[in-house]
């Protein structure tokens, strides 16, 4: 079972991240993309044999990141399935080796994701679908289906031929909601997803506190939502979330700003 994983980088080194630290370094002779999204290329040196580098100075996001490690599998015609990664999540060691048992037991199933918890000891992925106040979802190792929860994207491998048959990411969503769309899509065409007997921890740079920088970001997140919006599988969830991150942004700066950008932009 040949899989390529994919890291997603932006300003940071490829050595520093989460995923390099607690997992690809554990790995020898594992073929990998580094696809990087940062202005000015950062990680070029790591270009090898086993390493393939690209850099996208116009910000593709994730998106465009795992369509490209899609397209590069296909060239490179030995890859079974996509790893996907960014630069934040904490792995278990051993998780290649327990994701690749998993898929080796179940090869009907497409996709394969770990627990994700955030906060101590808080589910982040999956989440549950439907108008639910707490998101999150504990679940044991096992069979689940993607019409009753959906994961993020960090940590979740999936086989190239659902991959393709699914349609690959959407470009036009280049970061936040690109997971609830892609897997909203998928379970169209493969609905089963195996929870890894495995545990990732997400972390997260909460702590801003610079209105112009939380803002910005804001942006880039309405961004996303106004594009995932389109999507009929996940339309309510995705007005669910904006209203409550737009709530939640506005009683922790006590700034209007957030509001009105929504009111605006979020049609």
């Amino acid at each position: 079972m040949n899989i390529l994983p994919v890291v997603v980088l932006y300003n940071i080194d490829f050595r520093e991240t989460n995923a390099f630290l607690t997992l690809l370094s554990q790995q020898k002779g594992c073929r990998i993309l580094l696809y990087e999204n940062s202005p000015e290329p950062m990680n070029q040196s790591y270009a090898s044999e086993m390493v393939s580098y690209y850099h996208d100075a116009h910000n593709g996001g994730v998106s465009a990141a795992y369509n490209y490690g899609a397209e590069l599998a296909d060239r490179l015609g030995d890859v079974d399935a996509l790893l996907l990664l960014d630069e934040d999540t904490r792995f278990e060691a051993d998780y290649l080796s327990r994701l690749q048992s998993a898929m080796e037991q179940n090869p009907d199933v497409s996709l394969f994701v770990p627990q994700v918890l955030y906060a101590g000891d808080e589910p982040f992925s999956p989440i549950h679908r439907g108008l639910r106040w707490k998101r999150g979802a504990w679940l044991g190792e096992g069979r689940y289906s993607l019409r009753h929860y959906l994961p993020v994207n960090s940590g979740a491998c999936i086989r190239l031929s659902a991959f393709r048959q699914a349609g690959g990411y959407q470009t036009a969503i280049r970061l936040d909601f690109a997971d609830f769309d892609f897997f909203s899509r998928l379970a169209e065409v493969s609905e089963t997803f195996y929870r890894v007997d495995s545990v990732a921890r997400q972390s997260f740079s909460n702590e801003e506190t610079q209105v112009d920088r939380l803002f910005r970001r804001y942006q880039f997140y309405l961004e996303g939502a106004s594009v995932a919006r389109k999507n009929k599988l996940i339309s309510s969830m995705v007005t669910v979330e904006v209203l409550r991150h737009v709530l939640a942004l506005t009683c922790r700066t006590r700034r209007l700003c957030f509001l009105s950008e929504f009111i605006k932009r979020f049609k």
